[in-house]
């Protein structure tokens, strides 16, 4: 999307002293952030936390989706001064997104690993938020999918990302999304499938 994915700043994010909504573009935006500006900073999150919180919700969960979200604006705060502005800010932020989901899921290989302690009590496992049944259980089974097939089909249905933003964000050729995404397509009704037939 251009103009700050098309200037989706609502007015509760914006403190009072922040510029307006229609005097932000992205080149702007980019250049507040650069310098460390505060008001751009906060227009960044408030332009692009729905949309990447529905995709890191998609990919990991919706119990790490903000974790990830915040380590995803961490991160781009941090890569602004690299930021050469070749790709459109949401292109950037989603590849950022898809670094740190690659991040979480090697901490996931890590704890599950991990021998627990013989000594002390277990802590009970924090209660899951309400989600609709039907979409957790289809949220589960594409995080039974290999990760690039996971983000591929993510960013297609859940973003709605065309395949040469895809490919940009990935850092592939377009016949490599259609491939990922045929195969990601194949794989989750082959997982749906199954857990029907239990």
């Amino acid at each position: 999307m251009t103009t700050l994915e098309g200037r989706r700043l609502r007015e509760g994010c914006r403190p009072p002293d922040m510029k307006t909504e229609s005097s932000w573009n992205e080149s702007d935006l980019v250049a507040g952030c650069r310098a460390g500006r505060r008001d751009a900073l906060e227009a960044l999150v408030c332009a692009y936390q729905d949309r990447l919180g529905r995709i890191a919700a998609a990919m990991a969960g919706p119990e790490a989706a903000a974790d990830l979200l915040q380590e995803t604006f961490l991160a781009a705060v941090e890569g602004f001064p690299r930021f050469r502005g070749e790709a459109q800010l949401s292109t950037w932020l989603i590849s950022i997104l898809r670094n740190r989901f690659s991040l979480y899921l090697r901490g996931q290989k890590k704890w599950k690993l991990a021998p627990l302690p013989e000594k002390g009590e277990r802590l009970p496992a924090p209660e899951p938020p309400t989600v609709e049944r039907e979409w957790r259980d289809i949220v589960d089974r594409v995080q039974d999918l290999p990760e690039e097939l996971r983000t591929t089909l993510v960013l297609f249905h859940v973003d709605g990302m065309k395949y040469a933003d895809i490919a940009r964000t990935m850092d592939c050729p377009i016949g490599t999304v259609r491939s990922r995404l045929f195969e990601a397509r194949e794989r989750l009704r082959k997982l749906v499938l199954k857990a029907e037939n239990r």
